[in-house]
């Protein structure tokens, strides 16, 4: 892999964490679901690396639990949703913020899946406390990627293609 390209996954990854960062203190508002669709459209796979990058940054910042299995998969999941879309989709950002609503409206139920394992009435009622919180997640999800999803991605796909010619 290229210095570049470490360097890239690397940027991306830290701004993913500080924008999640910057908005902790509203609840269920956060830029990584957009970003994480923006960046596999541009980069393609490439986003799976940022996504472990950016789970390691929580990692260290907060420690291990549940919360952190459950970014392994949920986080992943997204990014696997864009890649198998991508083609369909293109760059219709209100599919696009569609997609980023319901997955902020599952993400209370992915969340949940990490302690099906340990207890599956524990599982069930922590997704079912946590729907209103999901509905804000979801409309949140929706309103960012609507407004900020198509400027990100164009500019993004300028500044790969700059880098390519590099």
């Amino acid at each position: 892999m290229s210095a570049r390209k470490i360097t890239r996954i690397a940027f991306l990854s830290a701004i993913m964490y500080v924008s999640k960062a910057l908005l902790e203190f509203l609840p269920n508002v956060e830029l990584v679901s957009m970003l994480i669709i923006v960046y596999g459209l541009v980069f393609g796979r490439e986003v799976f690396l940022i996504i472990l990058v950016f789970n390691l940054f929580e990692l260290v910042q907060w420690g291990f639990g549940v919360w952190w299995i459950s970014y392994l998969y949920s986080w992943p999941l997204l990014g696997l949703a864009v890649l198998a879309l991508r083609r369909r989709a293109g760059e219709e950002f209100l599919v696009w913020a569609v997609v980023s609503g319901l997955f902020g409206l599952a993400f209370g139920s992915l969340f949940a899946a990490a302690w099906l394992p340990v207890d599956v009435s524990y599982a069930f009622s922590y997704w079912v406390s946590g729907l209103p919180w999901d509905v804000a997640h979801c409309v949140s999800n929706f309103i960012l990627t609507a407004v900020l999803g198509k400027p990100l991605y164009r500019l993004l796909t300028r500044v790969k293609k700059e880098d390519e010619r590099l």
